[in-house]
């Protein structure tokens, strides 16, 4: 099939005129779809295609219940995912509650046509270690393409990579 240079920009035009609808539509989507707390979801349960976890119940992911980080605090937990965050410029955090535990929210954007996702951070002390658990699921769809698992290894690298070790958990 031959594709003529004048179908390109007709159909590009089309494209461009409702590209700000489809966004508009996925933004109110977003809205609607956001969930109803922002505690750390128990389960993959209600999306099995479009969530990933590292936590009890551990689902398309590492196959991991927990990250483990010895001699090390939350505080260089909170730091490394700080991290992370900075450098993921469609990443907004939405809830924190640091003290004991750590519970963190945070919303990741796609590029293209921006479908919300939502990432999920619980940390507290086991003895001197911080245990974390990981929790990503978008919130549209019927599947993610992959790409919730993608970004707990992401996280999951990145933790191992940036946690300070040297002080016992607190």
């Amino acid at each position: 099939m031959r594709v003529s240079r004048s179908s390109v920009v007709v159909y590009g035009a089309i494209f461009l005129l409702l590209y700000p609808s489809i966004v508009g539509a996925v933004q109110i989507a977003n809205v609607v779809n956001q969930p109803e707390s922002d505690e750390f979801p128990t389960s993959c349960d209600d999306s099995l295609y479009k969530c990933s976890r590292i936590a009890p119940n551990p689902h398309r992911s590492t196959g991991e219940s927990e990250l483990r980080f010895s001699n090390t605090s939350i505080l260089s937990i909170s730091n490394a995912i700080d991290s992370w965050i900075s450098e993921n410029s469609l990443a907004k955090e939405v809830y924190r509650n640091e003290g004991v535990e750590m519970e963190l929210h945070i919303v990741v954007k796609t590029n293209l046509i921006r479908f919300a996702d939502d990432v999920f951070f619980h940390a507290e002390c086991d003895g001197q270690d911080v245990v974390v658990w990981v929790h990503s699921e978008s919130r549209s769809g019927i599947s993610d393409v992959g790409v919730n698992g993608e970004r707990i290894e992401e996280i999951r690298d990145r933790l191992i990579e940036n946690t300070v070790a040297g002080n016992a958990c607190s």
